[in-house]
């Protein structure tokens, strides 16, 4: 319950809204609904015999229903309204459109032998048309529990880079602490400290530090809980309050402090070697950089060489700087922001192409429960300008090992019989062969090539997987539709024992048409008029929408809700790319002050001192962006290939190259942008106050 109560068992005037409804509707507790009762049948409001007043109902409650967290099937995705069964007695049996049931199992008690055995049990009952229709609850509450994962699993991956960021951050700062007081170990060392005791000394200040932050950080978690879950999570958190586990927490805190620790635990050693300040800070030093050489050799600007010279050399003691983790860093950022647009670049190919996602037509007809012969469907499809070819199916489900798996059968029309997107193998062309998804191979432990029994109308027979294919949403009602992975494609006649069956004279009837229209620049308007001309024909057997054109599955759906946190991760990274940066550059300018004073000493201007830290952040980005773009198209393209493997899509990907080019000015001017004002304070220091200091 989000609002209010559910309706009494006494009050035909009461009812409850699921969030969806209400927020559709307009609804709230105490606002009245007004409804027009249908009498059921196989045509709505024939035989109502007299006209019955409006219904006036008042909401009393706003409910979250397992279909409402996130819409799976079609029936979850219109508004359910929920009455006491004082309102059907009211209404009498005329008005029960039809009747379900829902089965508790017992542990190891599959749904595939329910549904086996309950259509076994339907032949012996002629009302049932000898079959019955079975969903399986567990595999739709599964569907909403993938939905969720894309959420979670993004924020956990946004936490992880940004741990990872962080901790190059303030190993850096750490770092200049445990240098700052190096100076200090000659005569701590004198007084008799041994390296070890000098190097805990240093690791205790980090580990206090870290340990103050992560507890710091712990509570603000605990105070920030009411605030998650966040997305589809939050619908069906049943109390999103204040909330910690305190078993993840207290990991959390000491897995900090740990990595601080660590982070920062070969510098405290270097520092601490033999007690010396001076020592540990020659043992810091690196060799000369032969680009700055061969620069100055060339006849560079002094300018450039410079700039080159303070970008690639650490320095030596009191001046040096973090030159190798600050590249390091840029760099990872660098690579991450790479990947994160690649993966983006591909997610966002996937939501808006139909082909990957197994769409292979271009528009759909689908009566669901209502039936059509070929005769009927030729009479449009024939005369409708721009339509090509055509072929007809029919929904049902079978039974594999257990499972309940959604699925239809395709005949063939007009011109090649369309199928859904092949990874391996071939379409089936008779009734005892079959394809199947991604997904469902795996749970059955089958491969193609491999026979297995299968369960259709209450009949078991034994069919070979010829194919492994990507399935778009098909689903009928409140079942479970077919999604990427999940699904199985046989004939027509593999699926003939399910209703409409035939018509009288023997001629077959189907439930669905896949079209495909003509290539060029009429087919979007062909595809517009023929939804336009059938919205007649849609409205007279009850289904609005029956012109389906985008087809995508639950799985690709929940995927394009979160197609722009991959951008968002990358605008992060960026900001704390910059970050590294402008920390590096703040350093060095302190550091090497007395190397800027005795350039001014020697004659070069202020101006040519900004010159020198372009040129430093400019060779820093440029050797960023040469190893950490093509190590970051990589990293996409090949988390991408797990992904879709993982999803059991095709592995097609793409690389954003216009963005990845665009990357290499954008991050130069960033960077230069960020060492502007540092680089102004470089400038407007003083030589002499900074020598007679030195």
């Amino acid at each position: 319950m989000l609002d209010g109560r559910l309706p009494l068992a006494g009050r035909p005037g009461e009812i409850a809204v699921d969030q969806n409804g209400a927020l559709a509707l307009r609804l709230h507790v105490g606002s009245t609904l007004v409804m027009k009762a249908v009498p059921a049948g196989p045509s709505p409001g024939a035989n109502a015999g007299p006209r019955r007043p409006p219904l006036r109902e008042r909401v009393v409650g706003i409910v979250v229903t397992r279909g409402s967290v996130h819409p799976v099937t079609n029936l979850d995705k219109v508004p359910a309204i929920f009455a006491s069964t004082a309102l059907a007695d009211q209404l009498g049996r005329a008005y029960t459109s039809f009747d379900g049931a829902y089965a508790k199992l017992r542990p190891g008690y599959s749904p595939g032998i329910a549904g086996r055995q309950a259509e076994s049990l339907a032949q012996r009952f002629r009302a049932t048309g000898g079959h019955v229709f079975v969903a399986d609850e567990s595999a739709q509450a599964a569907a909403v529990e993938r939905s969720i994962r894309p959420e979670a699993v993004s924020l956990a991956i946004f936490a992880l880079v940004l741990a990872i960021t962080a901790l190059l951050v303030v190993g850096q700062a750490a770092t200049r602490l445990l240098a700052a007081a190096a100076p200090a170990n000659p005569v701590l060392a004198a007084l008799g400290m041994t390296r070890g005791q000098l190097m805990a000394a240093g690791l205790l200040q980090v580990g206090a530090a870290a340990a103050a932050g992560a507890v710091a950080g712990a509570g603000l978690a605990v105070a920030a809980s009411p605030l998650m879950p966040i997305g589809t999570a939050r619908v069906a958190e049943p109390d999103p309050g204040v909330s910690a586990d305190w078993a993840v927490l207290a990991a959390g805190v000491a897995a900090i402090v740990v990595l601080a620790v660590a982070r920062v635990a070969q510098p405290a050693w270097r520092l601490a070697w033999g007690g010396s300040g001076s020592r540990a800070a020659a043992a810091s030093s690196a060799g000369r950089s032969k680009v700055a050489e061969w620069l100055a050799a060339v006849g560079a600007p002094v300018t450039a060489a410079a700039g080159v010279r303070l970008a690639l050399e650490p320095g030596r003691g009191r001046g040096a700087v973090p030159v190798r983790s600050a590249m390091t860093g840029a760099a990872l950022s660098v690579l991450a922001v790479t990947a994160a647009f690649t993966f983006g670049a591909n997610l966002l190919h996937l939501v808006h192409t139909p082909r990957l996602y197994g769409q292979t037509w271009d528009a759909a007809v689908d009566w669901q429960f209502g039936s059509f012969t070929p005769r009927q469907a030729q009479r449009v499809l024939t005369v409708t300008p721009g339509i090509t070819g055509w072929s007809y199916g029919t929904h049902g489900t079978v039974g594999i090992g257990g499972l309940v798996i959604p699925a239809i059968g395709v005949a063939a029309g007009r011109g090649p019989v369309l199928s859904a997107t092949m990874l391996v193998g071939r379409p089936p062309r008779t009734d005892r062969e079959i394809v199947l998804g991604t997904s469902t191979i795996r749970r059955i432990g089958r491969s193609v090539g491999q026979m297995v029994t299968v369960t259709v109308g209450g009949r078991r027979q034994v069919d070979r997987i010829v194919g492994r294919a990507v399935f778009p949403n098909f689903g009928q009602g409140g079942f479970t539709p077919t999604d990427l992975g999940e699904g199985a494609e046989t004939t027509t006649a593999g699926l003939g024992a399910v209703p409409p069956g035939r018509r009288p004279g023997g001629q077959p009837a189907y439930e669905f048409a896949l079209l495909r229209f003509a290539p060029g620049p009429q087919r979007a308007a062909h595809i517009a008029a023929f939804k336009r001309s059938m919205s007649r024909i849609c409205s007279a057997v009850q289904q609005p929408g029956c012109v389906i054109t985008d087809q995508r599955p639950n799985g690709v759906a929940d995927y394009a809700r979160i197609e722009g946190t991959p951008t968002a991760f990358a605008v992060v990274l960026a900001v704390l790319g910059l970050a590294v940066l402008g920390q590096f550059i703040v350093v060095s300018g302190r550091r090497r002050r007395r190397d800027f004073a005795i350039l001014r000493t020697l004659g070069l201007a202020g101006r040519q001192v900004r010159v020198i830290t372009a040129w430093q952040v400019s060779t820093m980005t440029g050797l960023a962006l040469a190893v950490g773009i093509p190590l970051g198209v990589v990293a996409g393209h090949w988390s991408w290939r797990l992904f879709a493997e993982g999803l059991g899509i095709p592995g097609d990907f793409v690389t954003p190259l216009p963005l990845v080019l665009l990357m290499v000015p954008a991050v130069i001017l960033a960077g230069n942008a960020v060492a502007y004002w540092p680089a102004r304070t470089a400038a407007r220091v003083s030589p002499a106050r900074v020598l007679r200091a030195e």
